[in-house]
């Protein structure tokens, strides 16, 4: 179960925070600009190990005076971070940007751009190296190309500002501040969201279960590419990723299909009208497909086309290889980025909680062994559908963290009858803000594995009592 169940409440998207950011350049050694970068610490909540320009949140001092806050802020973040010193009134506005909705931590943030003298030193130790581990002058271009390489990874919103800075090594400061304002415009509605050379991705509003509000759909592909997971209800979050869908055709990329990770409606209520729209063919996992064409509005059905463990999508460029991942769902399947290290997790984990997995279609110690399963494919980056890209070791830290839940339930028994919601509540004391309702559906599937084990006895056909063996 990931979808929003009756009774439980939807999440509220988490509020953006105020803060401003400066792109800061200067003149390069031959001609062109360089632009002033800090290497984000990889212990950071926000963004670890990117590329990113000097920036964060509005402080109280920086709201002194009259007008002007965002711009004081550029500058104290800027010297916090990177050690430069940039006059306010040197700024050029350059356009407003907000953190995705799939982040738990967001920024509604003001870019400013300033030029400084080519005699500009950095210091050889950042001023904040808990924030900023490194700092540096890199011309946009080259920074573009060790992205498409693979070798270093920059913020989505900030690669469209690098693509401007690339073509812009003469524009006046000014007009080079106005070609990044509209360049931010244009992604605000329908962005094109990069972690990864190749892989765009959209989150959109969908029922799902708290603390997430949106489900990542995800587009990977060569010169074809493929749409993951569609679930969004709302008319207008389907028309968004039209758009965005539209934005890659115009570099010639043709769409393949559409593919299904599993059957719960946050991840699959748009597909059939998404693939009336565009002619395109749905490829899932049998029993997903059952699902989906059960719940599917009378007239025209799409092509549905039969994933099975090990079938690749071959996308003239990229080859996605389908491995059958049951647990969550029965007929849940990640997608391996073949070469690349990568894979697409659906609902193996999330960037913002743990998967549920109900009693009903779910299974805790299958879910468990899948999870075995992707972690020995040895990918270093995961795109789960909620929350942002994860690590690869965020597979072993979820394998350990299943684990340990299970011995607290266990630890929970005793010879006398139990009722389920207090072994949950007990074993669930660290995470009181996570409904009760939730916290039981989980602990049953727990103690539903043990049963199996024989670690654990079952006191009534409802699965309400328990005790130990």
């Amino acid at each position: 179960m990931s979808e929003l169940p009756e009774g439980i409440p939807p999440a509220d998207e988490v509020e953006p925070r105020d803060s401003a950011s400066g792109v800061v350049v200067r003149p390069a050694v031959g001609g062109g600009r360089e632009v002033l970068l800090g290497l984000r610490s990889r212990r950071s909540r926000f963004m670890p190990a990117h590329l990113s320009f000097p920036g964060g949140g509005l402080e109280d001092e920086d709201r002194s005076g009259k007008g002007g806050a965002f711009e004081r802020c550029a500058t104290r973040e800027v010297a916090e971070e990177t050690g430069v010193r940039v006059d306010v009134a040197a700024w050029r506005a350059a356009g407003v940007r907000t953190t995705p909705p799939m982040f738990p931590l967001r920024f509604h943030t003001r870019f400013f751009v300033a030029e400084v003298s080519a005699e500009t030193d950095l210091p050889a130790v950042p001023p904040s190296p808990g924030e900023i581990e490194q700092v540096s002058f890199e011309r946009a271009e080259s920074v573009l190309e060790r992205w498409a390489k693979g070798e270093c990874r920059i913020p989505p919103p900030a690669l469209p500002m690098f693509r401007v800075l690339a073509r812009s090594d003469e524009t006046p400061i000014e007009e080079l501040a106005d070609r990044i304002a509209v360049a931010n415009a244009q992604e605000q509605r329908a962005p094109r969201i990069e972690f990864a050379p190749g892989t765009w991705m959209l989150p959109v509003r969908t029922a799902t279960l708290p603390p997430a509000t949106h489900t990542n759909v995800w587009m990977p592909g060569g010169r074809r590419f493929v749409i993951i997971d569609p679930g969004a209800v709302d008319g207008e979050e389907n028309r968004r990723l039209i758009e965005v869908v539209g934005r890659r055709r115009e570099l010639g990329h043709e769409v393949d299909s559409i593919v299904l990770t599993h059957h719960h409606r946050d991840h699959t209520a748009g597909s059939i009208s998404l693939a009336a729209t565009l002619g395109l063919q749905i490829r899932a996992h049998p029993e997903t497909l059952d699902v989906v064409r059960k719940t599917a509005p009378a007239g025209p059905s799409p092509r549905f086309v039969p994933v099975q463990d090990g079938d690749e999508i071959d996308l003239d460029g990229l080859v996605l290889r389908a491995h059958h991942t049951p647990g969550h769902a029965s007929g849940h399947l990640v997608f391996h980025l073949v070469g690349r290290g990568q894979l697409v997790a659906g609902d193996l984990l999330s960037g913002l909680s743990t998967i549920m997995i109900d009693p009903v279609g779910g299974d805790m110690g299958l879910y468990q062994a899948s999870l075995e399963r992707a972690r020995d494919l040895g990918c270093h980056l995961l795109f789960p559908g909620h929350g942002p890209p994860l690590p690869g070791r965020a597979l072993d830290k979820l394998i350990e963290h299943r684990k340990d839940r299970e011995r607290k339930i266990l630890g929970q028994l005793v010879a006398t009858p139990m009722d389920l919601g207090e072994i949950a509540a007990r074993a669930y004391a660290d995470v009181p803000q996570m409904p009760l309702a939730l916290t039981e559906r989980q602990t049953l599937s727990h103690l539903l594995l043990l049963e199996r084990e024989g670690k654990a006895r079952r006191l009534d056909d409802a699965g309400r009592e328990w005790s130990a063996i």
